[in-house]
């Protein structure tokens, strides 16, 4: 994987650093009761958010662009129920990759996977049946997850994901490593 980041609690749950190849490249801190602040060193900032089409989800987040010209917050990542979208294709975090069995995926290090001909494009589309059955689905792995904040939650991803790295990262941490 070219991209890896390592996101390191800085003092409480709610404060880390992000670091790529040992150095920092973006700090996180909370920013009110749910939202949280991530600045990156080349100066973009990003809301994020557990509260995805007005409820607070579980293994769901909004990224917004904080520093966006509209007037309106540009929404960068939208993950809901662990799935995510991004260049039309669709991925989902603590995927199984293909042709690897369910047991080697029950501890340790969880993968984000591509979706490989799943029919949908958008997380609008998937219904509730459809996401019972995401623990069945396998895809290509693009990334790997692993880790605890106290020690460095560690997030590698492939070329297609590094645009939206910082950001992932984080929501990554928030989502896995702070309950």
């Amino acid at each position: 994987m070219p991209a890896e980041f390592v996101v390191k609690r800085v003092r409480d749950p709610w404060e880390a650093d992000i670091l790529q190849e040992e150095k920092k490249v973006a700090n996180l801190r909370r920013a009110d009761s749910i939202s949280f602040l991530l600045e990156s060193e080349n100066g973009y900032i990003f809301r994020l958010t557990p509260k995805v089409d007005g409820a607070i989800r579980p293994f769901s987040f909004e990224v917004y662009e904080e520093n966006s010209a509209d007037s309106e917050r540009a929404m960068i990542l939208k993950i809901k129920d662990n799935l995510f979208s991004h260049h039309n294709e669709m991925y989902i975090m603590r995927g199984v990759p293909e042709g690897r069995p369910m047991s080697k995926h029950i501890l340790g290090a969880r993968s984000i996977c591509r979706l490989v001909n799943f029919p949908f494009k958008t997380l609008d589309e998937i219904g509730h049946e459809t996401k019972t059955k995401l623990t069945r689905l396998r895809g290509a792995e693009v990334g790997e997850i692993s880790g605890y904040g106290t020690k460095g939650h560690k997030v590698k991803l492939s070329y297609e994901l590094e645009d939206i790295g910082i950001p992932l990262s984080a929501a990554s941490y928030l989502m896995y490593s702070t309950g």
